[in-house]
């Protein structure tokens, strides 16, 4: 198959693999950091309040009173985090290994088979904006606030542009002490 046809086919298997992710995902989903896996949060304004169970992690979602409240209970543990009802709803990802729930960023990270397919796939995924570190020998993808991470970050392992693609945690606040 010629260089330009390849491209062509891969524009599209991106182009289709970006609508799916436009879709609002409801169940949790295992996807890699540089941490190992993470268990990814749906928005609650997609699910609604409920409870589900991936391997031994209980995860709850409810409102109460003015906040979205987000549980995980794992080996007599609980993880809880609270969102004003008032914000923007946040992506959210329990990692099994801390113990912990963190925010996701709106930032992949990405490793291509070839860096210069960067632009192809931001503009495929509909991302904002994509930058590459060659040396490091990945690129990061800056999606919309309106993307799910998760979901993008699992669409773009489809693409034969794609080696891996992993979420950022952006973590706890630590301040020194």
């Amino acid at each position: 198959m010629s260089e330009k046809k390849l491209l062509t086919v891969s524009t599209l298997i991106l182009a289709a693999t970006w609508a799916n992710a436009e879709e609002q995902r409801t169940e949790p989903r295992t996807v890699d950091t540089d941490r190992g896996p993470v268990v990814a949060l749906p928005l609650m304004d997609a699910t609604g309040p409920g409870s589900v169970v991936v391997d031994d992690v209980r995860f709850e979602m409810a409102v109460e009173g003015e906040f979205r409240v987000y549980r995980a209970h794992h080996q007599g543990h609980t993880r809880t985090v609270y969102e004003a009802v008032d914000d923007r709803p946040r992506h959210y990802a329990y990692d099994p290994v801390e113990k912990r729930i963190e925010r996701v960023s709106s930032t992949l990270r990405v490793r291509l088979a070839d860096a210069k397919d960067l632009d192809e796939v931001v503009a495929s995924t509909g991302a904002l904006r994509g930058k590459n570190y060659p040396a490091l020998g990945w690129a990061l993808l800056r999606l919309r606030p309106d993307q799910d991470p998760a979901t993008v970050a699992g669409s773009l392992l489809d693409s034969p542009l794609v080696v891996s693609a992993e979420l950022v945690l952006e973590g706890p606040l630590r301040v020194p002490q």
